[in-house]
């Protein structure tokens, strides 16, 4: 075999190689940003008949915000301010007892946060709001790390079939 094809032929096998990688490799795409509405109440653990602030944070500024209860309950709806927080008073109804959850719904944006309390002394359970999860900002590695694992078989197998024999004449 003469020098210049077996120079040729293991740059042309690492051009092909270095084109299937560059097929594969997929674009890196992120999600906008989106704050999660959160809320929280005064006291978890009301009594029967009481009162507690509710308060909600990362509605859309303006928004109006409605406010029910697991059981159906549905208070006065409120607006949230510019930075898209709020806080209102409600009351619990005097025959309630349990585990409920208190929600809050953007009418424009239609975030939801949610968060439990617990009436007449049971101990109090969190919902805890719906997240959006991370943005995602890469690309699959396993399949690149793959044909990256076989492009350096293939140099090291190139390197070992282009040594050259010892000729005995």
């Amino acid at each position: 075999m003469s020098t210049s094809k077996r120079l040729c032929a293991p740059l042309i096998v690492m051009f092909g190689m270095i084109v299937a990688m560059v097929g594969f490799a997929g674009p890196a795409n992120a999600q906008p940003y989106v704050p999660t509405a959160t809320v929280s109440v005064s006291d978890q653990t009301p009594a029967a008949g009481s009162s507690l602030t509710f308060c909600g944070a990362d509605f859309q500024a303006g928004e109006t915000v409605t406010i029910t209860l697991d059981n159906g309950t549905a208070y006065p709806s409120v607006v949230a301010d510019s930075s898209g927080a709020f806080c209102t008073t409600l009351v619990l109804g005097a025959t309630l007892t349990g585990t409920h959850t208190l929600t809050a719904t953007g009418t424009t944006s239609g975030s939801t946060a949610s968060i439990g309390i617990t009436v007449a002394g049971v101990t109090a359970s969190v919902v805890p709001p719906a997240t959006a999860g991370l943005a995602f900002t890469g690309a699959a590695v396993l399949g690149i790390g793959a044909l990256g694992a076989l492009i350096l078989m293939g140099g090291a197998a190139l390197v070992f079939v282009g040594r050259r024999r010892k000729v005995n004449a």
